[in-house]
């Protein structure tokens, strides 16, 4: 979980995700940029105020509300604008954020060697759960060139995996990604054979 929020920050921004809602600045003052509050109504004088990389030592955009008191990175701001929970701005950030599996894989088992993940079920399940997606949006969009009925298959794919994260099964959880760490690169070598096949007038194939 923490790889990959920390790969949505890096790669998203607070000031792009405001201007995406159609949320201008009210003004800059030095490096800080500041808004009327989203979040809350009546802010007349900007309270909200976007802290750029770099402050306090941070990797990445923060920012702070002083009428409300909301705050601090991207994914509190989404879930606090839209009302929706943590889980679903993690999953719409991750869609295209690049996300190296192996890195994921590192950081998770760092994080527990030091005893910083407070396993639970739930958490076991959230973690496969977002590897699982993350290794197969990676090979649909870097693999299959975004082809359609791949991506309907992983579609598909996930509708599943998403019934089997909901009923906290964990070992078959993770048995999945254990087969799609290894199938996936497997399934990129013939994906790109049977495309060079296909463009070659020898072959006529479905996944």
């Amino acid at each position: 979980m923490n790889y990959h929020i920390g790969q949505i920050l890096k790669e998203k921004t607070i000031i792009s995700y405001l201007e995406e809602k159609g949320i201008s600045p009210q003004k800059k003052s030095g490096d800080k940029t500041m808004y009327c509050c989203p979040i809350h109504s009546g802010d007349n004088d900007p309270s909200f105020v976007v802290y750029p990389v770099g402050y306090k030592g941070r990797e990445y955009e923060t920012y702070y509300c002083f009428g409300c008191h909301s705050g601090i990175t991207l994914i509190n701001l989404k879930c606090d604008l839209e009302s929706v929970t943590k889980r679903e701005c993690i999953k719409y950030f991750l869609k295209d954020v690049k996300i190296d599996t192996q890195d994921a894989i590192d950081s998770i088992i760092s994080d527990a060697k030091k005893n910083k993940l407070g396993i639970e079920e739930n958490n076991e399940v959230e973690f496969y759960l977002l590897l699982i997606n993350a290794t197969c949006r990676r090979h649909v969009s870097e693999a299959c060139n975004n082809d359609e009925e791949e991506a309907e298959f992983f579609d598909k794919f996930l509708e599943r995996v998403e019934t089997i994260a909901r009923a906290n099964d964990v070992e078959l959880l993770e048995g999945i990604y254990g087969i799609l760490a290894d199938g996936t690169s497997k399934r990129d070598i013939a994906y790109k054979k049977r495309k060079e096949e296909e463009e070659a007038g020898s072959l006529n194939w479905k996944i």
